[in-house]
């Protein structure tokens, strides 16, 4: 009898906890979904029971929007998702100083490819961001064109040679995949790799193992994202070893061969990293015109500590991680809607052609991609329909009223903002299943509404996407290098006229079966 008790005591007591634990937003005077015992929408995230991450966050939009916010939980952490682009913009720009951080966990002692910029917080991030933010200008990217223009001419020549050959279908994904990675494996390595025509090449590997769809990958990766505290408290480590070896071993081996080799000079992304290693700070050419992208005012008051070797190499991993796999996802999501479209497809090959012609030059240039403005109208309309990062975190870092509201949220309060439900929404965009690179004519969000921040495929304010440029280069050289010589359309066509279906086990917008695109020689 008394053991029974004993059991009433202690269901009554988590019943209880329970309770409480998950009565946070009521009593904070918030919109909430009643959450699932224990570990609240975590359950319908573990059992892989979502379509993808952006279409759960996107529906999760849709119902709650008109609440402006809603408090949700995973598992007993309470989170706010931020659905009202005025709020949007308080927190990205307005109020940056109380959202900073995105509250991701950087341990560089258990895993030291962590405590790079992305995952890094408060004056650490600053100080990094201000120092690394020479590497990414327009001028900095010009003088690396050459190498991404050769990997460019790769892979039109590899096409060609495939066709030749009997072969026209070809996974675009995969094929730009190896594309991205022999460009950020040549600008942030300082290596020449081929692999466009070395499937097996090894950085190619390391991109595939990143990228794994391992389920322990995958809940790590998901209790980084939503339950950052527990991933610190098991010092849980979320780079694969065999990874982090290879990174590790190639930039040792790398700054080792530049520093003894002090005559060597490459124009790429290790060599300005070496500047910070052994300077603290990237020279910056006053010839390259880039006064007006950096804010030298920032450089005053920079922490001119040098970086450490593990700092290095964490920035190179990032660059690597962040740089390959979204190029490629965006340059194949856009073929996938040219393909959808032809005559949006001939729209963009008539301009190409066009600049060439007026150039008067068979290679594409720097200069000539910048004029290519509706191919670029093409890459905006592709990210607004598939956000390659569907979902963005900030994390509260003091106490905040949103202005005009009686809401407030309290230090470490975790912050998502649903860019997929977002950039669907009809509110903003007429149709927005339809793919219409037009709505960016005139428009930098794509939209005639200018009131908060709705389009954010590179995020917005102080802590937006560094590799901005960078990103949107490769991929317009991409598509631009293949456009110029082929067309092409679905293997698939029941495609034509409805969407893929979503990867659920990845973070970012990949279909779940790869889409196959037949190349034609243009005529």
């Amino acid at each position: 009898m008394s053991f029974l008790i004993f059991i009433v005591l202690i269901a009554t007591a988590i019943y209880f906890i329970n309770q409480y634990l998950f009565s946070y937003w009521s009593r904070q005077g918030i919109p909430f979904k009643k959450p699932v015992f224990l570990l609240g929408e975590l359950s319908a995230i573990l059992s892989r029971n979502v379509p993808s991450l952006g279409e759960f966050f996107e529906n999760f939009y849709k119902n709650y929007k008109q609440s402006r916010i809603l408090g949700i939980y995973f598992s007993y952490r309470p989170t706010l998702m931020v659905c009202d682009p005025i709020l949007i913009q308080e927190i990205m720009i307005k109020d940056f100083g109380s959202f900073h951080d995105r509250g991701i966990p950087a341990d560089e002692e258990i895993d030291p490819l962590s405590a790079h910029l992305f995952s890094l917080s408060g004056q650490r991030w600053r100080d990094l961001r201000v120092k690394l933010s020479p590497t990414f200008t327009s001028g900095k990217l010009k003088g690396m064109y050459p190498t991404i223009f050769n990997c460019a001419q790769t892979m039109q020549k590899y096409l060609e040679k495939e066709m030749k050959n009997g072969t026209d279908n070809f996974d675009t994904h995969d094929l730009l995949a190896r594309f991205t990675t022999s460009i950020i494996s040549s600008v942030a390595f300082g290596i020449e790799n081929d692999c466009i025509n070395d499937r097996e090449n090894i950085f190619r590997k390391m991109g595939l193992k990143i990228f794994d769809n391992d389920y322990k990958l995958m809940i790590k990766n998901i209790l980084a994202t939503f339950l950052p505290k527990l991933t610190t408290k098991l010092r849980m480590k979320r780079v694969v070893q065999e990874v982090e070896d290879f990174f590790l071993s190639v930039v040792r081996q790398t700054i080792e061969h530049r520093d003894s080799n002090e005559s060597y000079q490459r124009k790429d992304f290790m060599q300005l990293l070496i500047q910070l290693k052994n300077q603290g700070f990237i020279s910056v050419d006053k010839d390259e015109n880039d006064e007006d992208e950096v804010n030298f005012d920032d450089f005053k008051s920079l922490d001119t500590k040098k970086l450490t070797f593990n700092q290095v190499a964490a920035q190179t991993f990032l660059f690597f991680v962040a740089g390959f796999e979204t190029s490629s996802s965006t340059s194949n999501l856009c073929l996938f809607e040219l393909s959808r479209n032809p005559k949006i497809q001939q729209k963009v090959q008539e301009e190409i052609d066009q600049v060439m012609k007026d150039a008067d030059s068979t290679d594409i240039t720097y200069d000539m991609l910048q004029k290519l403005k509706y191919l670029e109208m093409c890459i905006d309309e592709t990210l607004r329909k598939f956000p390659i990062v569907p979902l963005l975190v900030r994390e509260c870092t003091k106490n905040h009223t949103f202005s005009g509201t009686e809401f407030t949220i309290e230090k470490g309060t975790q912050i998502f903002i649903p860019c997929q439900g977002l950039h669907r929404d009809p509110d903003f965009y007429a149709n927005p299943m339809e793919f219409d690179p037009e709505r960016f004519r005139d428009s930098p969000n794509g939209s005639k509404n200018t009131r908060g921040l709705f389009y954010l495929p590179f995020g917005d304010g102080p802590r937006n996407c560094i590799g901005l440029r960078m990103g949107k280069l490769q991929t317009k050289i991409g598509l631009a290098t293949i456009l110029s010589k082929f067309s092409c359309k679905l293997v698939d066509e029941s495609l034509m006229h409805k969407e893929f279906e979503a990867d659920p086990s990845q973070f970012i917008i990949k279909p779940k079966v790869p889409i196959v695109i037949k190349f034609m020689n243009r005529k």
